[in-house]
């Protein structure tokens, strides 16, 4: 894997929008050599650049009759053509473009004598549907077999586009049906929800209410996220197959005829508890990953849905292809390539059996700096074809073939247990459509809810819900088995109704979780969780669960405490509150991380845009098991000490100093704000200011009042009041910009064309150096990036506490610290004998949320003020703000 193949490849710098999923490239392009890592025995041919020939950069692939392969643009056409001759270059002239009003596709297939299309177009509400072809599958044939395809057909419409969107196809093992893939932006259509494998009835199922992206990143996009369904070739009978993935852009079968989809990460959650990396998913009948949106992603121990089959790291997962379809060496045979777009790496990950499911070895296979990686097929001929480019950027199209000499044939493997294990599990599944209902389903499924295998005591209890019915409930109350108890619980109660929900607890609370093994202890205490969830707080007396609980708290799992803190904070035990606080602080003091999925740094480095942050994090990792305790304790309203509040506030400066994801800071500071709400009015000012936020208090006497009334506005709602469609017609006016400014309290820090206070930048130039989302996010969220110029400095005193503030003055003993930046004359003395360590403060001097106060219409009116740097001559107030 160290032969070096250096080519010379044309990569236009982009600059990623934040409005929408679209890019614009930038005006100036770079060369830069793109360094290929292959590995031993293959050669490599780059084809073609479709980017250099105006036919945009190409994201999906197919194999088509007559060694015809289809591409397509991310934003425009479908195009045609034969591969060259080895040796040879693939020329303009032979590649062509369908004479078809259809493109933007993000998955293509050719089956069934028909190109299947996955268009990932957004429909234009000021056109009629039958004149456009936006987001839906299309299947294109030749209807006057003249050899070229003429006719369109949509078998499907969606709701949903982007990056998100529709995705990938892949035929069925048998030939049959074909498989389709979704984000988490495409809602599921009713046609293909109507006749699901897994229960429709499912929901956020958190057992506290999750705090939202604080970047507004799917805020509005709820259960169950990304989807995988199969339909006929006529598109006439669609059934969908599992469910919970964030953005999984490809699928794959492999030689077993199981089922692969690789998921996305949510990068910008890198550093809290609820971040997961980049993930291979085994797609079985009816099942659940567990995606939700927010801090609401179910960890992978819940038994409602199913682990990965491996993880991997962060990266931008596109293409999934079988290398059984390829003619490479027999060691590739059973398992899957997949695509990291971001960090220009082709993996290999190869499957081995476990149980009825599978795990992964995996190894880098091929590498490129840069190379953005787009999509793959195994071509007529055995090798693989590979595409690069996406949004917009350098386009190549590349060929892979195997000239060395290993053995083309896989070593036959007989693993009859496994193999038993898969039928097994293969003819619960039949029951997963809901259409058979017989004692035999009950039987066989009711047998195996304790099977040790998790895929299969999943896919019995998934047979047990798709036919709940009166017979099995009263197996359930019978039932004395635990494990039994724990699976069949978990369907009584999202099924029967609140009067018997004391009879489901009750069964629960005869289960000792001392003798369970860790996958069942984890389970138990979801199970009461999802009882709770579904049927609400319990209106009887639930001490025995209480006592049950808290006698194996603290724990010595992480996982356990989680779960077990969780249940004990939402049944208000006495004491739960302070002993929270402690696990806080312990593995604040043990620095704890939940993810130890990280890239290397060679892989960082093949990335400028994505592989510095990586970096960084890794330098300054937060301890993501605290923060666990810290959001769980924004929910607390009771049991609080002083002592207590006073370690949880003081330690948001910890967290702070540490180094997370872009929303990451903005996040912390939320769950800041919501705990701030549990504390009692007449203490809310001491603990805003132990935790670094100060009142303005007698320093806004002389401004005017916001015209309000103002809201809880986040990231993504301020931006759609500045660019949306709400405000769009609204004509922002200098006069109400500049009262904007003052209201909002900016003017007591910032300058503009020199009216206002020197504390912090002056703002007059910024819409010079900074573009408006930049400056959006440094209003709702100044934490994000503090000028050394105008940071405070954090003191570290000897007696645990914190003090943050402005220096002042200092001599041989003492430091005098403005702790205010709205009160300069209010001072503390700090003795240099009881500081133990002083750093810059990861708190902005600018307090959050003073957005808050205005009303939609000012706030407005504020951007379009800084946007003009506070020239009334500007542009703006003669055009419409963009």
């Amino acid at each position: 894997m160290n032969k070096i193949l250096a080519v010379l490849l044309a990569l236009n710098c982009v600059l990623l929008s934040c409005k929408n999923d679209t890019t614009e490239t930038a005006s100036e392009e770079q060369n830069k050599e793109i360094a290929f890592n292959l590995p031993e025995g293959f050669i490599l041919e780059d084809l073609y650049q479709p980017s250099a020939n105006e036919q945009g950069s190409w994201v999906a692939l197919a194999q088509g009759p007559n060694d015809i392969i289809y591409a397509c643009d991310q934003y425009g056409k479908i195009y045609y053509f034969n591969p060259p001759a080895i040796g040879q270059k693939l020329k303009l002239e032979n590649v062509n473009a369908l004479d078809l009003e259809i493109g933007e596709a993000h998955g293509m297939l050719w089956a069934f004598n028909s190109l299947y299309v996955a268009v990932n177009k957004r429909w234009k509400d000021d056109v009629p549907d039958e004149e456009e072809n936006g987001s839906g599958i299309y299947r294109i044939t030749d209807n006057n077999h003249d050899g070229r395809l003429d006719k369109v057909e949509m078998l499907l419409k969606l709701d949903g586009a982007g990056e998100h969107g529709p995705h990938s196809f892949v035929l069925s093992p048998d030939g049959k049906e074909i498989y389709f893939i979704a984000g988490n932006h495409t809602l599921v259509p009713n046609v293909v929800k109507e006749n699901s494998r897994l229960p429709t009835n499912w929901g956020e199922d958190n057992l506290f209410k999750p705090y939202l992206d604080a970047r507004g990143h799917a805020n509005d996009i709820k259960a169950p996220g990304g989807w995988i369904c199969k339909f006929n070739p006529e598109g006439t009978d669609w059934e969908l197959i599992s469910a919970g993935y964030r953005n999984p852009f490809d699928i794959a079968f492999n030689e077993d005829g199981e089922l692969f989809a690789y998921d996305a990460d949510m990068e910008w959650d890198i550093g809290m508890p609820w971040y997961r990396p980049t993930r291979i998913c085994h797609v079985t009948s009816g099942s659940e990953y567990g995606w939700r949106t927010g801090s609401g992603k179910w960890p992978a121990y819940y038994p409602d849905a199913l682990p990965a089959v491996h993880n991997l790291e962060q990266g931008s997962p596109t293409a999934v292809l079988s290398g059984a379809e390829l003619d490479f060496p027999g060691t590739y045979k059973n398992g899957i390539f997949v695509m990291d777009w971001s960090f220009g790496t082709l993996y290999f990950a190869d499957l081995k059996p476990k149980g009825s499911s599978y795990t992964a070895e995996r190894k880098e296979f091929l590498s490129g700096t840069p190379l953005p990686l787009t999509d793959m097929i195994a071509g007529a001929d055995g090798n693989l074809y590979f595409a690069s480019g996406g949004r917009r950027i350098d386009s190549h199209l590349f060929r892979l073939r195997y000239t060395g000499s290993d053995s083309k044939e896989r070593e036959a493997i007989v693993d009859t247990k496994t193999g038993e294990l898969r039928k097994l599990r293969r003819s619960l599944e039949k029951y997963h459509s809901g259409k058979s209902k017989s004692s035999e389903l009950i039987q066989l499924a009711w047998a195996n809810l304790n099977h040790e295998d998790r895929y299969i005591r999943y896919a019995a209890r998934i047979a047990l819900e798709k036919d709940y019915s009166t017979y099995w409930v009263h197996r359930f109350f019978a039932e004395k088995d635990p494990i039994k108890i724990i699976e069949s619980s978990i369907v009584m109660s999202k099924r029967i109704e609140k009067k018997e929900q004391q009879g489901v607890i009750k069964k629960l609370n005869s289960i000792n979780l001392s003798k369970l093994q860790f996958e069942q202890q984890v389970a138990l205490l979801r199970a009461y969780q999802l009882n709770f969830i579904r049927m609400g707080k319990p209106e009887f007396n639930t001490e025995n669960t209480v006592q049950a609980l808290k006698s194996h708290f603290p724990n010595d799992s992480d996982e356990v405490n989680r779960e077990l803190g969780q249940l004990l904070l939402y049944l208000d035990a006495d004491g739960i509150t302070e002993e929270l606080v402690a696990l806080l602080d312990k593995h604040t003091k043990e620095g704890t991380t939940l993810s130890k999925d990280f890239l290397s740094e060679e892989i960082t480095e093949r990335s400028e845009q994505y592989g510095p942050l990586i970096r960084e994090i890794l330098d300054k990792m937060p301890p993501s098991e605290a923060i666990y305790y810290g959001v769980l304790l924004s929910h607390a309203d009771k049991g609080w000490t002083k002592e207590a509040r006073e370690k949880y506030f003081n330690w948001f400066y910890d967290v702070l100093n540490s180094k997370g994801g872009l929303s990451f800071k903005p996040g912390m500071e939320n769950i800041r704000l919501a705990a701030m709400k549990n504390v009692p009015d007449d203490q809310k000012e001491y603990f805003q200011e132990m935790s670094g936020v100060y009142s303005p208090s007698t320093a806004i006497a002389e401004l005017p009042q916001p015209i309000g009334p103002g809201n809880e506005y986040g990231g993504r709602e301020i931006g759609q009041l500045v660019w949306g469609d709400e405000l769009a017609d609204y004509q922002v006016d200098y006069k109400k910009g500049k009262r904007a400014f003052q209201a909002g309290m900016c003017v007591l820090c910032h300058r503009i064309r020199g009216e206002g206070a020197g504390v912090g930048p002056d703002l007059t130039q910024a819409h010079t150096k900074f573009n408006n989302y930049e400056m959006l996010f440094a209003t709702y969220s100044p934490n994000d990036e503090i000028s050394d110029q105008y940071a405070n400095t954090l003191f570290h005193l000897k007696d645990g506490k914190k003090i943050s503030g402005r220096i002042k003055s200092e001599n041989d003993g003492t430091v005098i610290v403005m702790p205010n930046p709205f009160n300069e004359s209010y001072t503390v003395d700090v003795a240099k004998e009881n500081i133990s360590k002083r750093e810059p403060s990861p708190l902005s001097p600018m307090p959050s949320g003073l957005l808050n106060r205005l009303n939609p219409k000012e706030i407005k009116d504020l951007f379009a003020y800084l946007q003009a740097g506070g020239d009334e001559s500007h542009e703006v107030y003669s055009e419409k703000i963009q």
